[in-house]
């Protein structure tokens, strides 16, 4: 391989280099390992080239004897090559959801600060001025989920380091974690999120800027989504396009299944059966999609993102953001009983208090969250003895046996539908009886049947079916 116009031998392993373009002499050490470190002597001074190489020969040397890397690199250099890697898996499908945030964290807060620093002089010295500098810019400490963030992302340079030579594993820091910890965020109860989906039916009514109504649009339809399928706010749930929604059977039961790229891996969720008729009435905002039913839509596995507004655009977390925290203002809902501040993500865990409440396993919610058991103990099972406190007092047996007493007298459905027939009920008393407006209320076959049957007899209004049929 030629190196240069001109080659000087200045050792068997060591040589100086005149590259052509440069007047400056480059020194060439080939290691035992068979690699070769090439460096500038900055100069055009043969003899002083001469001076500059052997001391890079005996610096190397003593690297070496030292179980020192023979050379390192930049934190910025080794930090680029980590974060190519990282995209390069993205793209490819096996890359890490989390991986989008190892790169935000690189480019906002390690390359700025360690970008200049020879990857091998990180030590706990310079994690703990990090540290300190980290603060400072962030106006208050970090959360500890935070700071295993910036954790993970730096071990990614370290490991690049590692893998290429510039670092040996005996000068890994140790990455500490002192960061606040995190609390669970506020949730609703059920009154409150009731409140919420019952506004947002009319709120994108209440706006003349066609881009914001058409935002709030899309609201109502992912305020449901999110509460009945336990999905994260945000990438998880943005990032879904309706090829990653299906049908599958199990016992001879059909079940709506949303397919994840999760926070750490893929997932598949099982979603309330309510939530079909949410997603249905979410495709018929985007005039790309055009199908006959909610299920030939699904099999078509269109490539087009959910969650799109009816102006053709893709919405986006800021914008939900922005118009979930206007909603609560207006609600008077922003800020919980408990003094924490709600947001989009309480959601998720309204949707994990209720499936505790109704006793479910947290191996079984953590499955379906896609998060390990002992965040569901730390954030959720605490309350579980309250959630669960008409178990625990046996009022639930009681209950029990007044259900059954009561359900002796005839089918709630049945009498509703015969009572709005023979005139002894109105419209808003069967929709009442029925349970539309209830946070758990299905859609039966059976309510399916007579609420058409209903309308073919011109006993209710088309606004009375849909809200019958969708809830």
């Amino acid at each position: 391989m030629s190196y240069g116009v001109s080659t000087v031998n200045v050792h068997k392993k060591l040589k100086l280099d005149k590259r052509s373009g440069s007047d400056n002499w480059y020194a060439r050490l080939t290691l035992d390992n068979g690699k070769r470190i090439v460096k500038s002597t900055k100069t055009d001074d043969l003899e002083e080239a001469k001076e500059r190489a052997i001391e890079l020969y005996y610096e190397t040397e003593a690297r070496i004897k030292n179980n020192l890397p023979a050379q390192t690199r930049k934190f910025k250099h080794v930090a680029e090559h980590a974060i190519k890697r990282m995209q390069d898996a993205l793209e490819n499908g096996t890359g890490k959801l989390a991986y989008k945030d190892y790169i935000s964290a690189l480019r906002i807060w390690l390359i700025p600060y360690f970008g200049s620093t020879d990857v091998d002089k990180i030590d706990l010295a310079a994690l703990t001025k990090f540290d300190a500098w980290r603060t400072e810019q962030n106006k208050k400490p970090f959360s500890q989920s935070g700071i295993n963030n910036h954790n993970a992302a730096l071990n990614r340079v370290l490991d690049e380091a590692e893998l290429q030579g510039w670092l040996v594993k005996s000068m890994r820091p140790t990455l500490l974690n002192k960061g606040v910890k995190s609390e669970s965020r506020g949730s609703f109860t059920d009154a409150e999120y009731k409140k919420i989906y019952t506004a947002l039916r009319t709120w994108h009514e209440k706006t003349d800027n066609k881009k914001a109504a058409a935002t709030r649009e899309v609201l109502r339809n992912y305020v449901l989504f999110l509460a009945n399928t336990g999905i994260r706010q945000g990438k998880e749930a943005l990032g879904l396009r309706w090829r990653n929604i299906e049908w599958q059977e199990n016992d001879g039961e059909k079940y709506l299944v949303v397919n994840v790229d999760g926070k750490t891996r893929k997932r598949s969720a099982v979603a309330r059966d309510t939530v079909e008729g949410y997603l249905d009435r979410q495709s018929k905002l985007n005039s790309s999609l055009s199908y006959d039913s909610f299920s030939d839509l699904v099999a078509a596995k269109s490539d087009e993102h959910v969650f799109t507004t009816r102006l053709g655009q893709v919405t986006n977390i800021a914008s939900l953001n922005r118009a979930f925290n206007a909603l609560l203002d207006d609600l008077s809902l922003k800020v919980g009983a408990d003094g924490k501040s709600r947001t989009l993500y309480s959601l998720r865990h309204y949707y994990a208090t209720r499936d505790l409440k109704r006793g479910m396993s947290t191996h079984a919610l953590s499955k379906q969250m896609g998060t390990g058991t002992t965040m569901i103990d730390k954030h959720y099972s605490k309350f579980s003895p309250i959630l669960n406190a008409e178990m625990h007092s046996g009022r639930d047996m009681r209950k029990n046996t007044a259900k059954t007493k009561k359900s002796d007298t005839g089918d709630v459905v049945g009498m509703a539908f015969d009572m709005l027939a023979n005139g002894k009920l109105d419209e808003a008393g069967l929709l009442a009886a029925l349970g539309v407006e209830r946070p758990n209320y299905v859609v039966t076959d059976e309510i399916t049947i007579k609420a058409l049957e209903a309308l073919g007899n011109d006993l209710i209004t088309d606004d009375a079916l849909m809200r019958i049929l969708k809830g």
